[in-house]
């Protein structure tokens, strides 16, 4: 029984410890995060980050898999089932169509619509723009095969190689449109006179950002650069 009670404890202070290390990590960054930031918020003793983790580092990372492991509960399962839809309509341009919007909807009701992504979606900028060794965590987990299959969806959309610079760089701009919503969310709140978005704001975005992305098919490339 005590075994059992001290393995539920365990538990409990490495979730807490990654929860306070998510927040604290997210505002701050890794290098102005101290420990004792991180077990004050926690609640735990300034031993545990040691014990359960082996030092900060340790629980960065930590707190690195726990992201990537709830963004590929979401995205994981959805890229499958797009990716069967997507073959099975012959990697035609209607089935393209339909498979990036419902991408983007996707997308959309992880990071934008969901309150558990704004847990880490400062960590994941961060790491964005300025990365750690921990990133290829988030990479070669969830990012690259979510990047790669939109990008070939993309392709066929607009009748071009899936593995070409231009394929990556539309399906890139595809995923701009919809987290500009929120990394720059401070900026169209203000417009709007709001704190948060509300349902009339998302049904609004869930029909302007699919469409978008569809109509990015048409987009010329040689045009734009001229």
């Amino acid at each position: 029984m005590n075994k059992i009670s001290d393995k539920t404890k365990g538990d409990k202070t490495k979730q807490n410890l990654i929860d306070a290390g998510m927040e604290l990590f997210g505002e701050h960054g890794f290098t102005a995060t101290g420990t004792r930031m991180i077990v004050q918020k926690a609640g735990v003793n300034i031993s545990a980050i040691q014990y359960y983790f082996g030092g900060k580092e340790g629980l960065y990372r930590a707190v690195i898999e726990h992201i990537a492991e709830r963004i590929g509960s979401h995205i994981n399962p959805l890229a499958e089932e797009i990716k069967v839809e997507f073959e099975k309509g012959g990697k035609s341009r209607e089935t393209a169509a339909v498979c990036i919007e419902k991408a983007v909807r996707g997308l959309l009701n992880m990071m934008i619509k969901s309150r558990e992504a704004r847990k880490w979606a400062l960590i994941v900028m961060r790491e964005q723009a300025i990365p750690t060794p921990a990133f290829d965590i988030l990479y070669d987990s969830v990012m690259a095969k979510a990047h790669g299959l939109l990008s070939r969806i993309i392709a066929a959309g607009a009748c071009i190689e899936p593995d070409s610079d231009e394929a990556c760089l539309r399906a890139h701009a595809v995923i701009g449109s919809v987290l500009g919503f929120l990394s720059a969310k401070e900026t169209v709140f203000r417009r709007l006179g709001t704190a948060e978005y509300t349902k009339e704001h998302f049904r609004i975005l869930d029909v302007l950002l699919p469409a978008m992305a569809v109509s990015s098919f048409n987009a010329e490339a040689d045009g734009a650069a001229k």
